[in-house]
């Protein structure tokens, strides 16, 4: 059974999830896999961080495999054609179209601003391509 379990680690951890990897203001690194709450590791280089996730990660599925919580998929950060169907009530449908007449815009681009001016404020971490593309919520308001 136990090896029938570290197969299944092995074969997650082969999926392509978005591994973080951030420069520590102290010194070292700080990696973690977005879509394993909680599943963090550290190390004095980048390199020695993600080693060290990759542990951390392979302990976390097992536990999380063992209390029969769902795994998440890997979301695909390159993945996205630029097109969000959004519904919204009409009174602030409506509110949006006047603003963007008032500023002399379309509604896409007031939304585009205000989205990347939301987004810009949550303070998402900068992923490296190669913390992206390596195998291996809730909207807060501020």
């Amino acid at each position: 059974m136990a090896e029938k379990n570290e197969s299944k680690v092995r074969a997650i951890l082969a999926r392509p999830y978005v591994r973080r990897l951030l420069p520590d203001e102290a010194g070292g690194y700080t990696a973690y896999i977005h879509e394993f709450p909680g599943c963090v590791a550290e190390g004095e280089t980048a390199g020695e961080a993600l080693i060290n996730l990759d542990s951390a990660a392979a302990s976390w599925l097992a536990v999380s495999l063992a209390h029969g919580q769902p795994i998440a998929e890997p979301i695909r950060p390159f993945d996205f054609s630029g097109k969000v169907a959004l519904r919204i009530p009409r009174s602030l449908h409506r509110d949006v179209a006047e603003l963007a007449q008032l500023q002399g815009c379309s509604i896409n681009q007031l939304l585009s601003v205000a989205i990347s001016d939301y987004v810009g404020r949550q303070g998402l971490p900068q992923l490296s391509a190669e913390s992206t593309q390596r195998p291996a919520s809730n909207i807060a308001t501020k």
